[in-house]
């Protein structure tokens, strides 16, 4: 979830240039990490996509580099908040010198700096946090579930708000029940009329927050 202790007026959003493959390793690792290729054998130096820990590895490597700059938000790239221009072009000048000084580097194209971003699936702005318009139409063109899987994919889209929702838990009660493992796939008009209420809860409560 997205929080910020006050509201922001300048935003900037910084997209890190592979981001895993920036973190070095040790040489012990690297050579856990050789593979054999068709022109021999290749040590990565750099831990590489596709290891169940480098996302963990990662975000952790950032939260350590950047702890002592408020009022940012990391989760592969960085997302960095002002209450005015000055404020703002502070911490950013603060979070750079700390990523060259780590050999980090950023995409300079894909980076953003405006009034307003989408970060995560929210919108912020100087008016405060709120869900993306194409997350609220995800969920409200969201089709009825047909099977338990299905309804725990579109819960987990409405938990994702949870911020947003007055008595969420409440209306989302008869769907929660469908889920028990020992309960049987039944939907009748109670589970409709939460689904529903569910979504219509969603698109009222938006501007929350």
């Amino acid at each position: 979830m997205i929080t910020l202790s006050e509201p922001g007026t300048v935003f900037s959003k910084l997209d890190l240039s592979q981001p895993y493959q920036q973190l070095r390793v040790d040489d012990d690792t690297a050579k856990v990490l050789t593979v054999n290729t068709h022109k021999g054998l290749f040590r990565d130096r750099g831990l590489p996509f596709g290891i169940n820990a480098a996302p963990g590895l990662f975000q952790k490597f950032m939260e350590i580099l950047l702890a002592e700059i408020s009022e940012i938000k990391i989760y592969l790239y960085i997302m960095i908040r002002g209450k005015d221009k000055e404020e703002h072009d502070d911490r950013l000048c603060r979070v750079l010198e700390k990523l060259e000084k780590a050999e980090v580097s950023v995409k300079k194209e894909k980076c953003e700096i405006e009034s307003e971003i989408t970060f995560l699936g929210y919108r912020l702005a100087a008016d405060g946090i709120r869900p993306t318009e194409e997350r609220i139409k995800a969920i409200k063109e969201a089709p009825k579930p047909t099977n338990k899987q299905e309804l725990q994919a579109f819960l987990g889209m409405i938990n994702y708000y949870n911020r947003f929702l007055r008595n969420k838990a409440a209306k989302a009660e008869p769907l929660h029940r469908l889920l028990d493992k020992e309960g049987k796939w039944h939907w009748n008009d109670q589970q409709e009329r939460a689904f529903i209420e569910l979504k219509d809860l969603l698109k009222s409560d938006c501007g929350e927050g």
